[in-house]
């Protein structure tokens, strides 16, 4: 038998009484689950969800089978719609990413402090998201600095971006005889990157708008995909933006 501890970020009903559950898990990464016969159980087993599990071996397809279950924490409330839709997308982007075995307990820890955190947000959660983006990048071993230009090495404040996601700064802008691969970052775009790493103490004060959700957006998803060579898609994410 196999105990382990995990959250649920994906729960698929399977046949008329069971589930596959996806689990991040404390010691074991990501984990697929089947649940025998616990749709009909008046026991619930549920997303956002931290349990402690009894498992038994994968003999079916990968799949552990769930034995017992025990609840730690329920990471399923929040204080409205927008705030849950970044806890979707922080969740979502785990489900995307390989975590390796070796790091599943950094992993684990972030989206654990993530779902907490935002339990106590009522605005502009999707900051949030963003220094989780950040968090993971650099875990992944493809750091992105908000505040270095990719150019000159320098420590500044970056004023445009370019189709990688790469940031440059006004100087170099400036020197550069081609500039039709940058975008010129908005001035709350850049207020938000030079706060981002601290950026929890900045919730109330920042005013965000639909295009400005989108230029980050579109910033750290092709950062993500010129570093890893594969496009990161996140529904949730188009969701979150909608409410800006």
């Amino acid at each position: 038998m196999i105990k382990t501890t995990g959250i649920i970020t994906e729960l698929i009903p399977y046949s008329e009484s069971s589930y596959i559950a996806k689990v991040i898990t404390y010691d074991k990464a990501q984990i697929s689950i089947i649940a025998k016969g616990w749709r009909k159980k008046n026991e619930p087993i549920l997303r956002f969800f931290e349990y402690d599990f009894c498992l038994s071996e994968p003999k079916e397809e990968g799949l552990y089978i769930l034995k017992e279950l025990c609840v730690i924490k329920d990471f399923s409330s929040y204080p409205n719609s927008s705030t849950w839709a970044a806890a979707e997308a922080g969740m979502e982007l785990i489900n995307k990413i390989i975590i390796p075995l070796s790091e599943a307990k950094d992993y684990y820890t972030l989206l654990r402090e993530y779902l907490g955190y935002l339990q106590k947000v009522s605005k502009n959660g999707i900051l949030i998201f963003w220094r989780m983006l950040l968090r993971i990048f650099k875990m992944m071993g493809i750091n992105f600095d908000p505040e270095l230009c990719d150019r000159c090495q320098c420590l500044t404040s970056p004023v445009a971006m370019g189709h990688n996601g790469d940031l440059i700064c006004q100087n170099c802008l400036q020197e550069m005889f081609d500039t039709h691969e940058y975008r010129t970052l908005s001035s709350t775009a850049q207020r938000v990157l030079t706060l981002l790493p601290q950026i929890g103490n900045y919730l109330e004060t920042i005013k965000l708008d639909r295009a400005v959700t989108e230029e980050l957006n579109n910033l750290f998803l092709d950062y993500y995909s010129s570093h890893n060579k594969q496009t990161l898609k996140l529904k949730s994410l188009s969701v979150l933006s909608q409410f800006y």
